[in-house]
């Protein structure tokens, strides 16, 4: 199989694994089926970058026919929508779940194995609020980044967060011991050099934000890494998950602090 193909169904592998919108019929018969390991992780930031590149012609879309203004309110809507919608809402029903458990007092090393990104069990008020309020300050950011200028932040912000999840995948499992993607050690340079690849393209577009980025992406996916192995011995998919739903929040804030073109 031929280098580009392999790399291309290791994109679609990540894409099935992490986002829950089907590809089109003609693509799964082209790019499903067995793919490895290594193709799966090079695969993430492609699946990321692939995912911005749609929303930011949406956002380019929503720009012109709709003019800057409601364009980019429609389309901060819609791109919250799909961050949040992406994996069914379990990311968001993460964060909301570990907040509450934080104001129940519980310590973060204890709340991380009870949290659950099923809402039905969630049900808490609080829960409401918080929500809200993390809805609208994405909605505020979204809306900032494409009416200033930044709409292909979005790839920058996906290609990473997906990268984060994609390096954590490669770990051992907390239960099985077994990474959900078990990628040789030597070859999990390959996913580094594909995220690499991706943000060496944007770094014209946004010097000081992809560096920014860049160096967030890599310490939250070590930084992760690290605690999740001392104090659980390994990674569960909720903690993936929840790594790559703070990877985006901090991506979003680093993009309006430095990618903005601010006239």
């Amino acid at each position: 199989m031929m280098k580009p193909e392999k790399y291309l169904r290791g994109a679609f592998g990540a894409w099935e694994m992490l986002i829950d919108f089907p590809l089109p019929a003609a693509l799964r018969a082209r790019l499903g089926g067995r793919t490895d390991a290594t193709s799966k992780l090079v695969g993430f930031p492609l699946a990321g970058a692939a995912a911005g590149i749609l929303l930011a012609l949406a956002a380019v879309f929503c720009s012109v026919v709709f003019k800057p203004v409601a364009g980019s309110i429609i389309f901060a809507v819609l791109c919250t929508a799909f961050l949040d919608l992406k994996d069914s809402g379990r990311g968001l029903g993460l964060l909301t779940s570990c907040f509450l458990l934080k104001q129940h007092g519980v310590p973060v090393v204890d709340a991380l194995p009870r949290m659950t990104g099923d809402w039905n069990a969630i049900g808490n008020p609080l829960a409401a609020v918080f929500v809200s309020l993390l809805e609208v300050a994405k909605a505020a950011l979204l809306f900032t980044l494409a009416f200033y200028g930044a709409k292909l932040w979005i790839l920058v912000i996906l290609a990473g967060a997906f990268t984060v999840q994609g390096m954590l995948a490669a770990d051992p499992d907390r239960e099985s011991g077994v990474p959900l993607l078990p990628v040789p050690h030597e070859n999990r340079r390959a996913g580094w050099w594909a995220f690499g690849i991706l943000y060496l393209i944007m770094l014209p577009f946004f010097p000081f934000g992809v560096i920014a980025a860049g160096a967030v992406v890599y310490f939250c996916a070590t930084g992760f890494a690290g605690y999740f192995r001392r104090n659980y011995g390994g990674v569960t998919s909720d903690f993936i998950t929840l790594a790559g739903s703070l990877a985006e929040l901090l991506l979003l804030i680093v993009g309006v602090l430095f990618a903005l073109d601010v006239k």
